[in-house]
């Protein structure tokens, strides 16, 4: 699943739901419990190194899936293939060109979110860059930085002090780097140059290693970080002591930002985003008769996190990462779903189109649903339904998760029964957005679900494994999932797309104050280095909507913040109360509309998971673009 954002979405509550008949004959719970640990343990092997972007694990994970089209001969989705292949940035490099003034290349980095560009001006010291009204917290108050650059601590004070106001159990969004930079390039900074203090540094003077900050747009200027050693350098020859600035702040949390230093430095950042090969893997059940035109798509992502990195909740752990769960789970699922269909569906002489699709790059910002909705193997608009698996290997109690029932009014009718016969209780809520592929098309006004067992603390770690997951429960879900696309594919279930003015649940203490506006991005252009956010959707009735904002725009400011990415919006939200009219820049048809837009609140869940998950960004926060 994508990223830690899924379990933020998990406000759930049973449904009464009438009965629906319906049931797609199959083998024994026993035999698929039996194929789906045999699948499991394939797609979750050492030899798959956690199917990550750019392993050939991966790509075997690939050849296994599509061996297994093969031998239910269903017919290749992509003319005569059954691959669907895309592009993914996993990374940035260095280009040649890249200088700072005076300072050795082994002495600074350009971080993997800045701009490109030459850059030159004063250095102005502003401690942590820390802008923070509402804990009375402001050092770049009164401080001139048009045309300076800006030198900043990373990390936030105090940040061991449980009593702290910025916490100091956890970082707070206040350190955020990007919002950083988003204050400082507002306030007129040509760059932001990061160095890590002397409490954190630890005698070490080390450099952070140059990598990908996912799918999402540039900072808007030149960012960078230096060495502890340079930074000392420049500010002793201001009469500044790094050591002690750091020590005397982390006493007593009271800003003292220096300004200007009369230091002057300049330097080029020229950086090349690093692109692997990905793939999609589909096949089809052709549909018959009159119904034969309409098409259901039954999908997994089948990627995981290779040998850990940002996404893994152990970032430090180099191992692979077998995403038992997450998703070899989701995949084995709807391949034997597809092998139950293909016999259940054999004599029927008027059915729709089944599409079988595995998706790539879901855990890099729902690449590979995006690419398939945007490049179709058939006309889109003949999509009546997505029904997506993402983590159904750990079934508790018997209850499952599935998210999207208030994507079509039809919805709750029709599972209620289709999960007593599959003995689950049916945990409903939600629309079409979330955290994994089903966005990709609900965004696209697809009538979805997603199937889910919930959270646990092997999520994105290597502790992931075949062993751990629930085969029995698993059956069930296969078997639900079988009755579910049959219902559809007969016809006796045709669910209508309707939009939802529900707010997603508060999450993580980096809301701030919890403002809602009520868009969807597209993440289609998340790696747009154009600026601003372009929208896939707003959400029905929210404050988007009835600011007249809609889908298809680009958002250039907020409030007089420039909005250069996703990042930037966010930040921009959580400065902003519920209630707040803000006016809001977009650019539509090539044209620029100022429009005023009354923030919402965001509700707070309606009940938590059966298992904690680890505190993360929003739903739709980034950092969390894709990762499922």
């Amino acid at each position: 699943m994508n990223g830690d954002r899924r379990f933020r979405w998990l406000g759930v509550a049973a449904l009464a739901l009438p009965i629906f008949a319906g049931a797609a004959q199959g083998p024994s719970s026993d035999e698929t419990a039996a194929k789906f640990s045999r699948d499991v343990t394939v797609l979750a092997s050492d030899d798959m190194e956690g199917r990550g972007l750019g392993t050939r694990g991966l790509e075997k994970a690939a050849d296994w899936i599509e061996g297994q089209l093969r031998s239910m001969k269903l017919r290749p989705a992509f003319g005569g293939s059954y691959r669907q292949p895309f592009d993914v940035k996993i990374g940035v490099a260095l280009e040649p060109g890249n200088r700072l003034s005076g300072v050795a290349d082994s002495g600074w980095s350009p971080l993997g979110f800045s701009s490109p560009g030459d850059f030159s001006g004063e250095i102005a010291f502003v401690g942590y860059g820390i802008d923070a009204p509402p804990l009375g917290y402001r050092e770049l108050s009164g401080v001139d930085l048009k045309g300076k650059v800006a030198l900043m601590l990373r990390y936030e004070p105090q940040e061991k002090d449980e009593s702290s106001k910025f916490d100091g159990r956890r970082p707070s969004r206040w350190s955020a780097p990007r919002y950083k930079v988003l204050q400082a390039r507002e306030r007129g900074a040509v760059a932001v140059i990061f160095v890590d203090g002397p409490l954190q540094d630890e005698g070490k003077d080390k450099l952070p290693v140059l990598r990908n900050d996912g799918p999402e747009s540039p900072a808007g200027i030149p960012v960078l970080q230096v060495r502890l050693s340079v930074a000392r350098t420049w500010l002793s020859a201001a009469g500044i002591s790094l050591d002690e600035f750091q020590k005397a702040v982390d006493a007593d949390a009271k800003p003292r930002s220096a300004g200007a230093t009369g230091v002057r430095v300049g330097g080029r950042v020229v950086l090349r985003a690093s692109y692997v090969n990905a793939a999609n893997v589909a096949g089809i059940l052709p549909g018959r008769g009159p119904l034969g035109k309409d098409v259901v798509v039954i999908g997994a992502h089948y990627d995981h996190l290779g040998y850990g990195g940002a996404g893994s909740m152990k970032p430090n752990t180099t191992a692979i990462h077998h995403g038992a769960d997450d998703n070899a789970s989701g995949t084995a699922a709807v391949l034997l779903a597809a092998e139950r269909l293909s016999a259940a569906l054999d004599g029927q002489a008027n059915r729709r189109t089944l599409v079988f699709a595995l998706f790539s790059g879901e855990e890099m910002g729902l690449a590979g649903s995006s690419w398939f909705v945007s490049h179709p193997p058939f006309p889109f608009e003949t999509v009546r339904a997505m029904v997506n698996l993402d983590m159904v290997g750990s079934l508790h109690d018997d209850e499952l998760i599935v998210f999207g029932t208030e994507s079509a009014k039809e919805w709750t009718a029709a599972i209620s029964s289709l999960g007593e016969k599959s003995g689950l209780k049916i945990l409903g809520r939600g629309d079409g957005y979330g955290p994994s592929d089903q966005t990709s098309f609900y965004a696209k006004q697809v009538p979805v679900l997603h199937f889910f067992t919930g959270a646990h603390q092997r999520y994105h770690t290597p502790e992931d494994t075949a062993d751990s997951v629930n085969a029995a429960g698993a059956a069930k879900v296969i078997d639900f999932t079988a009755r579910v696309s049959e219902a559809l594919a007969l016809g006796r279930v045709t669910p209508t797309y309707a939009r939802s003015a529900a707010a997603p649940p508060m999450e993580g203490d980096r809301r701030g104050y919890g403002s809602y506006l009520g868009t969807v991005p597209d993440f289609r252009a998340m790696e747009s280095t154009e600026g601003g956010v372009l929208l896939g959707d707003v959400r029905a009735g929210g404050p988007a909507d009835l600011a007249g904002i809609r889908g298809g725009d680009r958002i250039l400011a907020m409030a007089g913040t420039r909005i250069a990415n996703l990042y930037d919006m966010t930040y921009a939200l959580e400065d902003h109360k519920p209630g707040e009219t803000i006016e809001i820049v977009v650019e539509r048809g090539g044209e620029k509309k100022t429009l005023k837009a009354t923030l919402g609140e965001r509700r707070a869940p309606a009940e938590a998971a059966r298992t904690p998950a680890p505190g993360s960004p929003s739903s739709f926060s980034p950092g969390a673009a894709g990762r499922g």
